[in-house]
Parts: C-alpha cells; sequence; structure tokens
C-alpha cells in the first residue's frame, strides 16, 4: 500500500527539483593597458622636423656626470628608444628604418651611433671647454625624422697646472754650446692629488729662438736650447700653445743662465824656419766674444812637444788674426811651438794645436882674430869650430864644410868676402886676411840646403 506524501512535503520536493543555479553574464575581457614606466621620457619631434604619425620615447635615459675634467672631457648617454603605441604599449623600434641616438649641441657637434634589436643605445660627444656650459640634447633620428628628448648642460672644470723644473738655473755654460731644460707638467686632479699631464704642447722662449715640445706619458719634456755669450732668463710656457687642453689651467716657469763661460780657438799653420833662422807661422784665433785675455796670444817652444815650453814672442790680438804671418828670428830653429791664451775673466786658459820644424840648430864659436890692432896690409888670423845639433842629442863637429871670413870696412855697410876655407875631420878650421885698413871682421857659415841654418861668429873691430 502507497503512502501518500503530505501536500507540503510533496510541493517542497519540486521545488528543490526545478531550482537552477544564479545566471552569470560572460563577455570578452578588456586588456589591460601597460603601465607607463615612470623612466620614460617622451620624444617629440624636434624643432622643424616632420613626422610620420612614428611617436617615440626614452626609456630609462641616462646622462654620465656633467662634471668635466682633464681626462674626463666627454657626456654619455645610455637608455632605450621605443616606439609608445596609441594604446600606452612600448615596443622597439620595428623598421623601415634604421634609428639612431644622438647628442646635439648648440654648436653644431653631434655624434651618435646605431639603436640596437632591443632599443638600447650609448652614445658619447667630447665637449670642449669653450663651449662646456651649452645645453646636449638626446634625439633619435629615424630616416629624416629628428625626435628630441632630456637635455643637460655639461659643467667643464680647468684643472690647475705646475712645471716642475729639474733645476731652474745653470752656471758655467760654454758660450755657444748647449744647455738641457727638463721637467715635468703635472696638473691637480679633483681629489688634490697631482698628477703628470701627458701630450700636453710645451714652448721655451730662448734667445729669439721658440722651441716646442709635448709632454710624453709621464709629463715629462725636454728642450735643447743654445747659450748665447751674455747671461740669460728663459720662459717655458704651458698656456695658449696651439694644442693646448683647456681644460688645463696654464702655467709657466723660469729658467736662468747665470754665468757664461767664453773660449777661444787658437790655430798655428805653415811653419817654417829660413836660411837666417827666422820662422814663419800662420796665426789664426777666434772666440765667443771676439777677444782673448789681455788682446795678447803667447807664440811658446819646446825641445820635445810635451815639457818645457818657453814663451819665445808675444802676439798683438786686437783684432783677433786669422791666417796672420807671424815672422821671428828664433834661436833654435828645431823644435815644437804652440799658441797660447792665458785665462781670464770667463776664460779658461787655452792652447793650439802643436806644429814641429826639423832644422838642425849651427854654432860657430872661436871666431875672433889673433889681434885687434895691427898694422896696414898685415895678417888677422881667426880659428874656431863648426857645430851643429838635430833635433835631440849631443852638438856635433861640422866636417868638410866651408866657412867664409867677412870684412867690413870703417864707414861702410856692405860686407866683403876674404876668402873661405873647409872645417877638418873635428870641424875645426882656421883662415886669415889682410887688414888694408881698419874695419870689422867676421867668420860666418851659409847652410847649403834647407835642414840648417846659416850661423856665424862675432863681430870683431879690427884697427889698422
Amino acid at each position: 500500500m502507497r503512502t501518500s506524501l503530505p501536500a507540503m512535503a510533496a510541493t517542497t520536493l519540486l521545488t528543490a527539483a526545478l531550482a537552477l543555479p544564479t545566471a552569470t553574464a560572460y563577455a570578452d575581457p578588456t586588456p589591460t593597458p601597460t603601465p607607463t614606466p615612470a623612466d620614460v621620457v617622451a620624444a617629440p619631434p624636434c624643432r622643424g622636423s616632420k613626422t610620420d604619425g612614428t611617436m617615440l620615447v626614452f626609456v630609462d635615459p641616462q646622462f654620465s656626470s656633467g662634471l668635466l675634467t682633464y681626462g674626463n672631457e666627454t657626456v654619455t648617454a645610455t637608455g632605450k628608444v621605443m616606439v609608445q603605441e596609441p594604446d600606452g604599449t612600448l615596443a622597439p623600434y620595428a623598421g623601415p628604418w634604421t634609428v639612431r641616438a644622438q647628442l646635439n649641441g648648440t654648436t653644431g657637434k653631434e655624434t651618435g651611433g646605431n639603436v640596437a634589436a632591443d632599443g638600447s643605445f650609448t652614445v658619447s660627444v667630447p665637449v670642449q671647454w669653450s663651449s662646456g656650459h651649452e645645453p646636449l640634447t638626446l634625439a633619435a633620428a629615424v630616416n629624416h625624422m629628428f625626435f628630441c628628448g632630456p637635455s643637460m648642460s655639461p659643467d667643464p672644470v680647468s684643472e690647475p697646472t705646475r712645471v716642475v723644473l729639474d733645476r731652474s738655473s745653470v752656471a758655467d755654460v760654454a758660450a755657444w754650446k748647449s744647455t738641457t731644460v727638463s721637467g715635468i707638467l703635472e696638473y691637480q686632479a679633483q681629489d688634490g692629488i697631482w698628477r703628470p699631464a701627458a701630450g700636453q704642447p710645451l714652448s721655451l722662449l730662448g734667445t729669439d729662438v721658440v722651441q716646442y715640445a709635448t709632454t710624453g706619458s709621464d709629463g715629462r719634456f725636454s728642450f735643447t736650447q743654445t747659450v748665447e755669450d751674455t747671461p740669460t732668463h728663459w720662459i717655458l710656457d704651458a698656456r695658449d700653445v696651439p694644442g693646448w687642453d683647456r681644460y688645463l689651467t696654464g702655467s709657466s716657469a723660469g729658467f736662468d743662465v747665470t754665468s757664461i763661460l767664453d773660449s777661444a780657438t787658437l790655430h798655428l799653420a805653415s811653419a817654417k824656419v829660413d836660411a837666417h833662422s827666422r820662422l814663419s807661422v800662420s796665426v789664426s784665433a777666434d772666440s765667443t766674444n771676439a777677444t782673448v785675455p789681455g788682446n795678447v796670444l803667447y807664440l811658446q817652444q819646446s825641445a820635445n812637444g810635451r815639457t818645457s815650453w818657453t814663451t819665445v814672442e808675444r802676439i798683438p790680438a786686437k783684432p783677433l788674426p786669422y791666417g796672420r804671418i807671424v815672422t821671428l828670428a828664433v834661436t833654435n830653429p828645431h823644435g815644437y811651438w804652440r799658441l797660447y791664451s792665458p785665462a781670464g775673466a770667463h776664460f779658461p786658459a787655452v792652447y793650439s794645436n802643436t806644429v814641429h820644424t826639423a832644422v838642425n840648430a849651427m854654432e860657430l864659436t872661436g871666431g875672433r882674430p889673433n889681434h885687434t890692432t895691427v898694422r896696414r896690409n898685415s895678417s888677422v888670423s881667426f880659428s874656431g869650430h863648426l857645430y851643429q845639433q838635430g833635433a835631440t842629442g849631443p852638438w856635433n863637429p861640422v866636417a868638410r864644410s866651408y866657412v867664409t871670413l867677412l870684412f867690413r870696412p870703417l864707414g861702410q855697410k856692405t860686407w866683403q868676402s876674404r876668402g873661405r876655407v873647409r872645417t877638418d875631420s873635428h870641424g875645426a878650421f882656421r883662415i886669415s886676411g889682410k887688414a888694408t885698413t881698419g874695419g870689422t871682421w867676421m867668420v860666418a857659415w851659409y847652410t847649403p840646403d834647407s835642414s840648417h841654418v846659416d850661423t856665424q861668429g862675432p863681430q870683431t873691430y879690427v884697427h889698422a
């Protein structure tokens, strides 16, 4: 037997069976825009530039420090160049042209490079000190379209320099010789430390001559300058020289040549001795100031060319001689000869070259009459020896060589020959002459060649 449900219960069950879940509406989702990063900078078309609708932005643009100093004279910009779609999303530029990032200055300087596939770039521009405060603008170029971004103004600083000389003066330099001026150029960096300034031009103003040099990697420099005949002050300039880096403040230094040593040059040439024992020599002298101490040169002689130099003649040297022929009678025709100039104010002593003459010296001994008062037309006798001496060694007799007896009557100037005789094997001679009147007598020997010189005995007056 089926039991019937109560009416309320049946109704409740039916209602529960027919109950449906609450309805939900479905639709296409609306895309959420990509948020614009805070480091995105708009890049509108530059003044005067047109665009085809392309919209560029700079993402995370960064400039290097605006403080520019020596050796750090470049501004660098980094970041990304992106295209901003109408919905605000960012993406690398896909074409059809190449994108370039560049830094532009108001003075016309510009540097740039291609942007990478992801939009990143790095561009740098060297900044001249003279235009360092002028703005630099980060820009992007697409074909002939230009988009300008952020700008910055550099702050160039000119750092102090100093010239450190190895020595600031020099003394006792020979006139018209050279001396060296050297040292190091340094600059004071921002940390206060002095460092070498490499590759910088310098000038040295000497005596009416300007020289130029460039510092090496260690900041060192060197000049070689000729010293004139007077003390002088030279200026070494590290400023306003062509090529000077204006990020360095110019500096200079002085160099003094305090004492000049003059010098003379002496020269002998063409030395020869004639038959009368007269030395002839060519004398030349030069000097850094056209003088020599005392305006005198000394001709000296030595037997061996090394020791015992003896002055035989003073030669006037104002003006300085040049190829002047000096002739003088010398006692000894063989030996070595030189010029000498003594030390004086700013002058050291100086000697010439040495020249040699190899002529045998001759000597006639005796040669006096046996009487100095005789009867007229009587004979007067003379005797003696003839000797010679080479460059070195003793005196040796001259054998089998003629000696001549000479007479000069009272009141006359001409000598008359009264005969000649040959020396014996020991160089001895004896010769006589008739005294027809009073006069002077002399025995002489005349050289037959250029290796000897004439010689004679004493002149003696004989009364007749």
